[in-house]
């Protein structure tokens, strides 16, 4: 009976009997990265050198329906130095060009955030948890899983260079809290993002903006996440240069959070050699749940550059540097303000 099964089976799996799964097309890719790190504070006349070894490698899986729709999905098996598996939803590719994420979508706004160049490598010395300036240009997006984000075709609505996302997630059953302590989590969450790209002489000008709105659990917040984001890239033959601002309200944990974001860089690629320099800084004003803004802000600012030297293919090293400088409730902080160092090598497949 045993090789009755096992013909039966070598036979449905080469002659594709209907009923039974065919494999859907699937690929990888991903990156180790190792080098040193130096980073010296200034509280400290003296390195502190360690290892910097990160990894990454993701799988993509496909399939183009009869109707043309393309399903999407896949999982990260490891992202930079984690364990864990990481699935990323769903994503219905149109035959227009449209698409719509299911599960894990994500912000809307975010997906339209520029990409402001800046230093690479492992660079920077880790802030303390109390400080709660802001670190990006997406500070206070979030999503709840389950949700959605549409992304229309490229051009959309007769435009040339226009594209737009909306995005929405859901997660009312949270138990709702209270207290200037409690813990607050994200419910339900809405976000619309826009890009306009054109080109202007012998340049290429792309224009990013977006909106993030958020709801929380904990009924003695007198804030929610209300963020916004504009930015703009300009590339003109090897040259890139791009800045970006960011504003708004925003909780995490157990405390609300006013702040903004600003970051500035340039990246000019002449052969194999890349040159990248950056400039950011963030604050914001932390209070406990329900607490009106007194407090001095926190800040961290940063001045960053880097080289890139492709060493063969797929193989780029790294030398780069970075200055900051924190302040805590408005105190300057010497363990967290200072450089660091990186020089090391990417291997990407």
């Amino acid at each position: 009976m045993k090789k009755e099964l096992l013909l039966a089976t070598a036979l449905a799996s080469t002659m594709g009997i209907a009923g039974v799964a065919e494999a859907a097309s699937a690929s990888f890719s991903g990156h180790t990265r190792t080098g040193v790190k130096g980073t010296n504070p200034d509280s400290s006349s003296t390195d502190t050198v360690s290892n910097k070894q990160l990894n990454n490698f993701s799988v993509s899986v496909s399939e183009t329906t009869d109707a043309g729709v393309k399903i999407a999905t896949g999982f990260t098996l490891t992202d930079e130095g984690g364990a864990e598996s990481d699935p990323s939803g769903m994503t219905l590719t149109f035959t227009d060009g449209s698409s719509l994420q299911l599960i894990e979508a994500g912000s809307a706004s975010a997906a339209h955030a520029v990409s402001v160049p800046g230093a690479s490598g492992e660079l920077g010395i880790t802030n303390t948890s109390s400080n709660n300036a802001a670190g990006a240009l997406t500070v206070g997006h979030g999503a709840d899983k389950v949700g959605f984000d549409y992304a229309t075709a490229a051009d959309a609505f007769g435009i040339e260079g226009f594209s737009a996302n909306v995005s929405a997630s859901f997660n009312s059953d949270v138990a709702a809290t209270t207290g200037a302590g409690a813990t607050a989590t994200l419910e339900n969450s809405y976000a619309v993002g826009v890009t306009y790209k054109t080109t202007a002489g012998d340049s290429t000008v792309t224009v990013g903006a977006g909106y993030d709105q958020g709801d929380h659990n904990n009924a003695t917040a007198t804030k929610d996440n209300a963020v916004y984001h504009v930015g703009a890239t300009v590339v003109t033959g090897d040259l890139t240069v791009g800045a970006g601002y960011s504003d708004g309200d925003w909780l995490a944990d157990n405390e609300q959070m006013s702040g903004s974001y600003v970051a500035a860089g340039a990246k000019y690629v002449s052969g194999d050699i890349t040159f990248n320099v950056g400039m950011s800084a963030g604050d914001a004003i932390d209070e406990s749940m329900g607490v009106n803004a007194s407090s001095k802000e926190d800040s961290v600012d940063a001045v960053s550059a880097s080289v890139d030297y492709v060493i063969a293919s797929g193989v780029t090293g790294t030398v780069g540097y970075k200055q900051q400088d924190t302040k805590n409730e408005g105190a300057d902080t010497q363990t967290t303000s200072g450089s660091s160092w990186y020089v090391g090598a990417t291997v990407s497949f």
